[in-house]
């Protein structure tokens, strides 16, 4: 009979723990603003991103990589500004930025028990933020680029991505944590991505984060 074979190790978390930081801006200011009830994304990134990186002993950041639409000039002249200065002063800080450009949707308003009544309206809509996130997760999680992955967003279509770098994982048999950074206050229902260890966000942890400049 052949000798049983011992069984594999379970991978061991490294010390100290790389740490990389994936933001969607948007998602990030809906929350805070929801939350906190800032009528403007006034976060400082590098910032936040160094307080929750540091909410655990032992870690290191690696990078951080920020996602987010940009509405064009033609359609809001002074959003886009704000928001290429702002990314301009990211891009500054070490923070890796990528912007979409916001698409232009008509919507229609159609009211119930109205007769004949539909309007439409133009609207500015986000697409691809998720995905070229979700990409990026994936891409570096196979580079092995960091150990801990915390995700500043409670975008559900991550859930694919992050099944995924827990099969690479497994694959490289390697330690690697997934993390969902969010804002959180009493009275107000928030939650992680399925899938990740949360990290909330609380206001005074916020506030302490804030950006003094604003960009108009």
């Amino acid at each position: 009979m052949a000798a049983a074979q011992p069984p594999i190790a379970a991978p061991q978390k490294p010390s100290p723990a790389r740490v990389y930081a994936f933001i969607d801006g948007m998602n990030l200011f809906n929350w805070a603003k929801r939350c906190f009830e800032y009528d403007y994304p006034n976060y400082d990134i590098a910032r936040l991103v160094n307080a929750v990186v540091a909410l655990e002993a032992d870690r290191q950041l690696a990078g951080a990589f920020f996602c987010v639409g940009v509405p064009q000039e033609i359609d809001d002249a002074k959003r886009s500004r704000w928001w290429n200065k702002k990314l301009a002063a990211l891009g500054r800080s070490g923070v890796r930025v990528a912007s979409r450009k916001l698409k232009r949707r008509e919507l229609k308003i159609h009211l119930e028990g109205v007769v004949n009544f539909e309007h439409t309206v133009p609207r500015l809509v986000e697409k691809g933020i998720d995905l070229k996130i979700g990409l990026e997760l994936v891409k570096l999680a196979n580079e092995r680029a960091f150990d801990v992955a915390v995700l500043f967003s409670q975008d559900g279509d991550l859930v694919e991505a992050v099944q995924e770098v827990r099969r690479i994982a497994r694959e490289q048999r390697r330690w690697i944590q997934l993390e969902c950074a969010y804002p959180i206050v009493a009275g107000i229902q928030s939650w992680p991505i399925k899938g990740t260890v949360p990290r909330q966000i609380t206001k005074i942890m916020y506030d302490a984060c804030i950006d003094p400049t604003y960009y108009g």
